[in-house]
């Protein structure tokens, strides 16, 4: 709908062009490609209310904390479309993403907006991405990465158009911890010396610098929290003393990961706060994803859908990096079992650990071995344990899991009373009943081996548990 170039909304579009030619000297424009406010790429970013810098690990990374993208190890390709605040706004984000065999990590993306009040308005970003690990073992738990962007704005209704250059720099650690728990920082600075030319003038305004730090928990492997607290570095007086943000949300995956909720709040610290909501539905190659975000200040409310695909680039070319599926705990004993990305290959893996009181990692078979799982005999109970695992291809080490930490112990009192009551019904060939038996006693030690192993030799025709008879492994 076309509006009259006396309204309110036209004005206001046209007020940075007024300021840009009436003044000499660079001025902050808090307006043009703006980080700090209500507005972000990532469907399910936003749904977490842009509380990501921590989390970064899927393909709207680059928006979000660039290191983010060393944690895809495979080729993906993400597209994204929002409805902003009742519609006056559009935008469309496109990214792809891949990761070469030396671990540099590559993307490319795409971030453009449109205001649809004022004819041939909009705002385009095009971004280049580079991260790499800094730290290789046991895994690559530091990441750093750097953007490169080109901006480019036209104001609409032949008002003139503006174009400059920026970068963002961003760190990410990523800490595992016992029971399937894992902790993450990250630190951005968006908008490194960045500034914007206006073409009918000749005049710079310069865009401020944003400082994010972000904590993420991620309390086992489908539950998150995060927080991001987003600094504007400007002492403009139009913010009011509102350049400091705070971002939080919280995410859970169902159905085995499929299907995720996640909820977010983001505000400033003296200003009304906006809630966000987000659901995903993801399979091992596609990921489908949605997020609504209501607005204070009567700005109206916002929605993003967005679909990304997993390249099938190919037998044998995808890195055979191994994920931890599975890890329990018995008797002196540690149970590991993994997988890798389908289309990828290894002839093998090792796994290294080391304890708390031990420097260097050191393998615990000398061999590699042919099986996705391996249990370890002979562990110290109450001593803590940190393992990962190597990929083995064409005679040399490829890839490494996260770190894992874990603590071998006996079973536990309540739990031993229900396993040897198992042992008993199984004995006297009451099946039923054993299996009732191991049921509640899974309920009180559920990351217990010996459970969960004779658990699964009741459950299926072959008997076999978690290890099957006669393996060395």
């Amino acid at each position: 709908m076309k509006i009259s170039p006396l309204s309110p909304t036209y004005f206001s579009r046209l007020l940075l062009l007024i300021l840009a030619i009436g003044i000499s000297a660079p001025r902050t424009s808090f307006a043009l490609f703006d980080r700090g406010g209500n507005l972000g790429v990532g469907t399910r970013a936003m749904g977490l209310a842009g509380a990501f810098v921590a989390i970064a690990d899927d393909p709207s990374a680059s928006y979000w904390n660039p290191a983010g993208i060393a944690q895809l190890d495979l080729p993906y390709l993400t597209g994204s479309y929002g409805s902003l605040f009742n519609d006056k706004n559009h935008s469309l984000f496109f990214s792809f993403d891949y990761a070469l065999k030396s671990d540099i990590h590559l993307g490319l993306s795409t971030d453009n907006l449109f205001f649809t009040d004022i004819p041939g308005s909009h705002e385009d970003q095009y971004t280049g991405s580079v991260a790499i690990p800094l730290m290789k073992l046991p895994d690559n738990r530091l990441f750093v990465g750097i953007n490169f962007r080109y901006l480019y704005t036209d104001l609409g209704n032949g008002t003139g158009t503006a174009e400059g250059a920026a970068a963002d720099l961003g760190f990410l650690y990523v800490k595992p911890l016992e029971n399937k728990m894992r902790f993450s920082a990250g630190l951005v600075l968006t908008d490194i010396s960045t500034s914007v030319r206006f073409d009918q003038t000749g005049v710079e305004q310069t865009i401020p610098p944003i400082l994010t730090p972000g904590v993420a928990f991620m309390f086992d492997p489908y539950t998150t929290l995060a927080v991001d607290m987003p600094w504007t570095l400007s002492n403009d007086i139009l913010l009011n003393e509102q350049n400091l943000r705070i971002r939080t949300g919280v995410e859970h995956w169902f159905l085995d990961g499929r299907l995720g909720f996640r909820a977010g709040f983001t505000s400033f610290l003296t200003l009304p706060g906006d809630f966000s909501v987000g659901a995903s539905y993801r399979n091992p190659q596609w990921t489908i994803d949605y997020a609504y975000m209501g607005h204070s200040d009567n700005l109206g409310n916002s929605h993003r859908i967005s679909a990304s695909w997993l390249f099938d680039v190919g037998e044998g070319t995808i890195d055979s990096k191994p994920s931890i599926i599975e890890s329990f705990v018995g008797d002196q004993k540690i149970y590991l079992r993994w997988d890798i990305p389908e289309g990828s290959h290894a002839d093998g893996y090792l796994i290294y650990i080391r304890t708390d009181d031990e420097k260097d990692f050191h393998r615990a078979k000398q061999e590699p071995i042919q099986s996705k799982y391996c249990l370890l005999r002979g562990a110290k109970n109450g001593v803590r344990y940190h393992a990962y695992v190597t990929s083995y291809v064409d005679g040399k080490e490829k890839s490494s899991c996260n770190e894992w930490i874990t603590t071998p112990r006996p079973m536990s009192d309540d739990a031993k009373h229900y396993y040897d009551q198992a042992l008993s019904f199984m004995k006297d060939g009451k099946e039923a009943s054993a299996l009732y038996s191991l049921r509640k006693a899974e309920e009180l030690d559920p990351n217990n081996y010996e459970i969960k192993d004779l658990l699964k030799r009741q459950q299926t025709s072959t008997h076999e548990g978690l290890v099957p008879e006669g393996d060395t492994n």
